[in-house]
């Protein structure tokens, strides 16, 4: 069930209790915290797994990009990346890290290069340092779509993203509950019904 859905459906819950005559006004606003925080907590859900999904992504894209996929997984080799990226991370400035990768693409040293392309996706949003990744990934076609894809994904720590996602994902408290607080709601919930209902 997607977002609107789960809209929709309270919506509809919303005016069948409102609707109903044999109902006292506090088991009507019991019913409608319950349907509330039912569709509440299941548009919590779906931000959380859009959540998950994106970080996934990122790390899949990631370990495609800088991790050793397209590796033979010979333990010398799986050696050899671990020692290349102890050296990278000695790297303090871009100007050091961009010599040796032009030493490390000149020597044909692969897993180096690659290790040096990530250390400099370590540092974000620094500007220098991108520029590192652009020119690791300017003579290798695949590499260049995978950081796009990266690039493209949202950054789910973001204010903007999280702002996006408040509104995707919010909801409005239903008419009958009036400005009761979300603790409010959440205590009318979980109140009994027994011996609301009128006879």
């Amino acid at each position: 069930m997607n977002a609107d859905e789960i809209r929709a459906r309270l919506t509809d819950s919303t005016q069948r209790i409102n609707g109903k005559r044999d109902l006292t006004p506090h088991a009507k606003r019991v019913m409608l915290a319950r349907a509330y925080v039912e569709a509440r907590d299941a548009l919590a859900e779906l931000r959380e797994q859009e959540t998950k999904a994106v970080v996934r992504e990122r790390q899949k894209l990631e370990r495609k990009l800088f991790g050793t996929t397209g590796f033979n997984p010979d333990p010398q080799l799986i050696i050899a990346k671990r020692d290349a990226d102890d050296r990278a991370a000695k790297y303090e400035s871009p100007a050091d890290a961009r010599r040796a990768l032009q030493r490390a693409e000149r020597d044909g040293d692969t897993i180096l290069a690659k290790a040096i392309a990530s250390r400099a996706a370590d540092w974000g949003g620094d500007p220098h340092w991108g520029a590192l990744v652009q020119e690791y990934v300017a003579e290798r076609p695949v590499e260049a779509e995978t950081l796009k894809a990266m690039q493209e994904l949202p950054n789910t720590d973001d204010g903007v993203f999280k702002l996006q996602q408040a509104m995707r994902y919010g909801l409005a408290v239903p008419d009958g509950l009036g400005e009761a607080h979300r603790h409010q709601v959440d205590g009318l919930a979980q109140q009994p019904l027994d011996g609301d209902a009128a006879a």
